[in-house]
């Protein structure tokens, strides 16, 4: 069964289960735009206030939080006090369009997925445009040293939407393309595989697809499927090993609680954290010291 922690957010986006068991969370909509800290009664402090239009959210062994989508589409790493201490605006290939997800790697670098396209690009009137699948998009993942605060190099490029990312145990860097349904991976620098084909057809008609990642211990992908209700669970084969349902249509982050005994998702249409009872145990986030 579906707990709910909190209810009343506008566009939850990316989470995280902090050391201490609180629950970091950002608010994308424009009214918010607010890095947010729950426990697990769902009581919160509001950290601070992001500006930008903050979509992802990762946080290192030293207690600071890096947030994809900052002011002008930034990536920025902000103080557990909630100041900002970096800002990286893009490559040496040009400006970031709309950082969306972020996932640190056994390397202790940053690796950031980038949509493709600029919010101005997909919104019409605050809706998605009804020709948001004929857009131009260029969706990347970029490998960041966070030490020195640069872009090392673009991992892949050309991604419909890129969204979710995360490691798996075996080390694989795994990432989502929201419009065709393909969840993608490769040995970090290597050659890109499709690992999982999440959705029958691509999402033409109505914005739906494979959003935040999370694994288990076991090597089981959860995979959040916004505009579609439900977390599937993909083995390590890229097939399909389950489903679980959500409280609404729109699931996107989802992460799981330190003691790895809960998923966590962030969902739209009700604005909304729910709690689910995780069917194994969750594979710990590395968390590298930066400092």
């Amino acid at each position: 069964m579906n707990e709910t922690i909190t209810t009343g957010l506008r566009l939850p986006g990316g989470l995280v289960a902090l050391p201490d068991g609180r629950i970091a969370l950002v608010e994308t909509d424009p009214s918010r735009r607010y890095l947010k800290l729950f426990d697990t009664s769902g009581a919160y402090e509001e950290l601070c206030r992001i500006g930008g239009s903050p979509t992802g959210i990762a946080i290192d062994g030293d207690g600071c939080f890096w947030v994809a989508g900052g002011p002008e589409n930034s990536l920025i790493k902000l103080s557990p006090q909630g100041k900002i201490r970096q800002v990286i605006e893009g490559s040496a290939d040009g400006p970031f369009l709309h950082p969306n997800a972020l996932a640190f790697g056994p390397d202790g670098l940053l690796y950031m997925t980038d949509s493709g396209i600029r919010l101005t690009d997909l919104l019409e009137r605050g809706h998605i445009h009804p020709d948001f699948f004929k857009a131009a998009y260029n969706g990347c993942v970029y490998q960041i040293d966070p030490a020195e605060g640069r872009v090392i190099r673009v991992l892949a490029a050309g991604l419909l939407l890129a969204s979710g990312i995360a490691f798996g145990p075996d080390g694989l860097l795994y990432y989502s393309e929201t419009l065709t349904g393909k969840i993608h991976r490769q040995i970090v620098g290597g050659r890109q595989e499709m690992f999982a084909q999440s959705m029958r057809s691509p999402a033409v008609n109505v914005l739906r697809g494979p959003s935040g990642l999370a694994f288990d211990r076991s090597g089981t992908l959860y995979c959040a499927m916004t505009g579609l209700g439900e977390i599937c669970l993909i083995d390590t084969e890229g097939m399909m090993a389950g489903h679980i349902r959500t409280i609404g249509t729109r699931p996107g982050g989802i992460a799981f609680t330190v003691d790895g005994k809960h998923l966590l998702v962030s969902e739209q249409e009700k604005g909304v954290i729910e709690k689910i009872t995780a069917p194994r145990p969750g594979l710990p986030l590395h968390m590298p010291s930066i400092s």
